[in-house]
Parts: structure tokens; sequence; C-alpha cells
């Protein structure tokens, strides 16, 4: 799977009409937005975080966790793992002012989606030969029964960049050949269930390890109850109506 970690690889518009990047304008505000896939569904907002706005999230995040490992009293580097070797910390949404104004800015301009219903940040900080392994987002029912019962599974990720590496950290779906290397502010958003509730196994995904500087991304795992209103009905069992994320 690693393989597929080197050169960027996205969708071939050649092949599918349907894999286009646009422009969509409202309020003389103009957004770039690319469908990098249709199923899963997956689609990149360019530049839909200002640069200024990602560096003074990511000085929050770093004080954040400072403030943490003092709190805990742990100074050390966490352990190897097989899954994720990354520092991270979780945030409420609206807690910090310049994380707050990257929410509410999201949610003004991701309509298809009504992000209260999110877990808190997750900000990871990958640093060299940090990664991610292969994972899926969604919830295994059976183990997070409490959770899913009560607010639904994880129907979508959405993942702001705040900080890129100068080598490596790509983020790769390797089960449909995407290998994509957002820029700084960028926003990548991809559904991890069905409209029946089944989850997806197309979304299988990996943060590529780092070979110099560091990246730092911040997601949020939106849950399916409280999206009725948001998300317009599905088209099928397989296929969801996506018109909202382009208005």
């Amino acid at each position: 799977m690693w393989e597929k970690c080197g050169k960027e690889l996205r969708g071939d518009s050649g092949k599918d009409v349907n894999l286009v990047c646009f422009r969509s304008s409202e309020y003389l505000l103009i957004q770039k937005i690319e469908i990098l896939s249709l199923r899963p569904f997956i689609i990149q907002y360019h530049n839909m975080v200002h640069r200024r706005l990602a560096k003074r999230a990511v000085l929050e995040a770093e004080a954040l966790q400072l403030e943490q490992l003092r709190i805990s009293g742990k100074t050390e580097t966490p352990e190897k793992s097989q899954v994720r070797a990354a520092n991270g910390t979780w945030l409420i949404h609206t807690k910090r002012p310049n994380f707050a104004r990257m929410f509410w800015n999201l949610q003004a301009n991701i309509r298809a989606l009504d992000l209260s219903t999110a877990e808190p940040w997750q900000i990871l900080s990958y640093n060299s030969e940090g990664y991610y392994a292969p994972h899926y987002d969604f919830l295994n029912p059976e183990t997070n029964k409490v959770l899913v019962e009560s607010r639904g599974n994880r129907i979508a990720t959405v993942l702001v960049i705040l900080q890129i590496a100068k080598k490596g950290g790509t983020t790769v779906f390797p089960k449909i050949n995407i290998n994509i290397r957002p820029k700084i502010g960028d926003v990548v958003v991809w559904l991890n269930t069905l409209p029946d509730g089944e989850s997806d196994s197309q979304t299988l995904h990996a943060a590529c390890p780092i070979k110099e500087g560091t990246k730092i991304g911040a997601t949020l795992w939106v849950h399916a109850k409280g999206q009725e209103f948001s998300m317009p009905c599905a088209l099928d069992d397989q296929t969801y109506d996506t018109k909202h994320f382009f208005a």
C-alpha cells in the first residue's frame, strides 16, 4: 500500500466526465471545488481556510499540546504504534478563537452537513517518519454500540490542512488509487457510509509517512443523526444526492 504514497494520483476525468474542478461564487466569494471521486464521494475545497487563519490555528494547537503535556506530566514522545505515529489532541469546536472561526467558516460553506453533530476537533501533528496506517473512519457498531445508536455512525470526515510537510505526508485512498497532497487551507470531505447506513469499504485511507518537515491537520468526524435537514434524500441505497456540497 505504501508504494502508492509517491506521486499524486487523482481521478481520470478522461474516463469519468463527472470528475471535474470548477468555481462556485456567492456574495463575491469564489470557491474552487474539485470532485476527486463519486464512489466513495470525495471532494476537495481549495483555499477554503485562509492561510493566515491556518497559521494562527497551528499556534493555538501547539500551545494546547504543550498545556496538556504539562497537565499530564508527560514530556516524552509518544510510544511507537503499528497504527499511528503522531502527536494528537482534542478540542471542542469553539473552545479557542481561531478554531472557532474556522468551524463557523466551514459550516457556512459546507451546507450539506450539520457540523454541530461532529465530535470535537482531532488535531494531529506528524513529524519525521510520522504516519497513520490504513484505516476506516466509520465506527464498528458492535464495539461502539452506545455511540452509534445515540448519534449514528460517522457519516462524513472533514479534514482541514493547517500545515504541509516539505516531503511526504500525502493522503492516500489505496482501494480507488487516489493519493492527494492538499495545500495549506484546503479542506477535504468524504462520506464514510452508504445511504442505507452500511459502511463504505472503499473509504480505506492512510496518512503517508513524513520524509521532511511537519504536517498538521484538524479533523471533524460528523455523525449521521442530525443530518436529516441538511443532506438531501438519497438517490438510492448506494448513492447520495450530493448537490448541497456545491451550493
